[in-house]
């Protein structure tokens, strides 16, 4: 899977920091999406810091873990890869969720490199993946257990395949359109 150091590295850092957490409205360990996001990344022939960058992107967000302790840990060039694909963290919990989407797409559209826009359709790649098998195997209730409802979510998951089109030609881009179809058809 993979051979890399850094990779080893990053997975077993980031297996410690979400030890114990769930994913949303399942049992599934947390640890399995930043892990997918890695494969994503890693199958479309993304470097190593890139792949990385994969393991650690939820950490600043969901985790007891600062940006120094990734500085110290991974370096200032993966920290920025982490920082990019995390909502600002700044007054994140005052923002509506609305704001948060609005501020995540207008970065992706106007402002992110193509490196970090790869980790976020990796990311959202992995999301979307998920929602899709929980709606398949429970479709009466799954949307109740989103911040949003489907109408915002659908909204948000269109205009990231939009923010991200830069990507055409990526085999994880593709797929992200293909799923995103399909949860919304």
């Amino acid at each position: 899977m993979f051979a890399n150091k850094l990779i080893a590295r990053a997975m077993e850092y980031a297996a410690q920091a979400h030890q114990g957490d769930t994913r949303k409205g399942g049992e599934v360990p947390y640890i399995v999406h930043p892990f997918e996001v890695a494969m994503i990344l890693k199958e479309n022939a993304f470097a190593d810091q890139i792949v990385a960058a994969g393991l650690l992107h939820d950490l600043l967000e969901d985790t007891e873990v600062g940006r120094e302790d990734l500085k110290r840990e991974f370096g200032v060039g993966i920290l920025e890869l982490v920082l990019a694909a995390s909502e600002k963290l700044e007054g994140r919990d005052e923002r509506s969720w609305d704001k948060r989407k609005n501020q995540t797409i207008k970065y992706l559209k106007e402002e992110a490199a193509f490196i970090n826009k790869a980790v976020a359709c990796a990311d959202k790649l992995s999301n979307a993946r998920s929602i899709l098998r929980d709606l398949e195997a429970e479709p009466e209730d799954f949307w109740q257990r989103f911040s949003a409802p489907k109408s915002k979510q659908k909204w948000y998951y269109k205009s990231l395949v939009e923010s991200l089109k830069e990507l055409e030609g990526l085999k994880m881009y593709a797929e992200f359109k293909e799923v995103v179809a399909e949860i919304f058809k």
